[in-house]
């Protein structure tokens, strides 16, 4: 991992695209660059643990995240994230262990928060913590529904008194 020390500016106009910060100006998102630090990840690195505390949330900048899990020796990709996602938000916000590891499919920038800054972050921006939340909701029913979708689709047990 390499922290960058580069002008915020092409970050700060980068961001007002994503659709998560629609409607901001690159002014806007100077506060999130200023209460955060840029940080570059070479391809296969892997920087977030499973079960570890979750310290940090991030928005991805450039590259491609995989979130995944391992099981028995066997790595399980919940699933891949591009520039404009949000990463790490619910367990900062709930002050929960990482449900999931990360790592950078490609190299990828991104811009990570502690928590205390993260949650600075949403007492300042009304909107965006209404966006913020919205989108941490819609993650979670999406798991679900792909929960319920995965175990539905389970073979079922054969009935002994058959």
């Amino acid at each position: 991992m390499e922290e960058t020390c580069y002008p915020i500016e092409p970050y700060a106009t980068m961001i007002t695209k994503f659709p998560l910060f629609s409607g901001f100006t690159a002014h806007g998102t100077r506060m999130l660059l200023e209460l955060g630090a840029v940080r570059k990840y070479a391809t296969g690195e892997t920087f977030c643990t499973e079960g570890e505390a979750a310290t940090t949330a991030l928005l991805i900048l450039s590259g491609r995240l995989q979130v995944f899990i391992e099981r028995k020796e066997t790595r399980l990709i919940l699933r891949d994230f591009g520039p404009g996602a949000i990463l790490g938000e619910i367990g900062v916000t709930c002050d929960v262990a990482r449900t999931a590891s990360v790592r950078a499919s490609e190299a990828s920038e991104v811009l990570e928060w502690s928590a205390p800054a993260f949650r600075i972050l949403l007492l300042r921006s009304g909107l965006l913590a209404e966006r913020i939340h919205q989108h941490s909701l819609r993650t979670l029913v999406e798991k679900e529904q792909a929960l319920i979708a995965s175990v539905i689709q389970l073979p079922q047990p054969h009935d002994a008194s058959s």
